[in-house]
């Protein structure tokens, strides 16, 4: 099935179910720590719509522009935009500071300026705050990201494993109630 199709149907069906209660949309500074990689900065957008009260489908995608990992003695230069769909459980929603959990699945887009790599899908954790009046809101969180590819130069194939953690900040908007 092609990922990139089954992600926009998702969003989608998600911006037609708008009728649900309320949502939220906001924009974000990230850094990212992996595993067998640099660390990175980057910047996305996200998207939430509430159907009940504690329980938010969240949409967040994010733009990773410097990567560099080392495979068999060379530097490779990675670009890593994932996009991320999943449920966060909003333990306080109205209260000025609101603590959050979540967890969804991860569709990993990714260019090298050397050989292939593989676009894969991984998973994510994530635990935050969001604080602020009504609609205007600010939000720090931690991301766990989980994510295995396959790295081709020519004659050599690599296993690389970007696992790590991401940390976001940024603002968002909420509407409805």
């Amino acid at each position: 099935m092609n990922w990139k199709r089954l992600l926009i149907g998702l969003f989608a069906l998600a911006m037609f179910s708008v009728p649900a209660t309320a949502g939220s949309f906001g924009a974000y500074g990230s850094y990212w720590n992996s595993d067998e990689a640099d660390t990175s900065w980057g910047g996305g957008a996200r998207v939430g719509f509430t159907f009940v009260k504690h329980l938010e489908l969240e949409f967040h995608g994010t733009y990773f522009p410097n990567f560099s990992a080392k495979v068999f003695l060379q530097n490779v230069d990675i670009k890593a935009t994932p996009v991320d769909g999943g449920l966060r459980l909003n333990l306080l929603p109205s209260a000025i500071v609101n603590p959050y959990v979540g967890a969804g699945v991860s569709r990993y887009f990714l260019d090298s300026d050397q050989g292939e790599i593989d676009d894969k899908s991984g998973w994510y954790g994530e635990g935050g705050l969001d604080f602020g009046e009504k609609n205007s809101r600010a939000f720090v969180e931690a991301m766990w990201r989980k994510l295995d590819t396959d790295i081709d130069l020519g004659v050599f194939d690599s296993h690389a494993r970007f696992d790590g953690v991401a940390f976001n900040a940024g603002v968002l908007w909420r509407w409805g109630k």
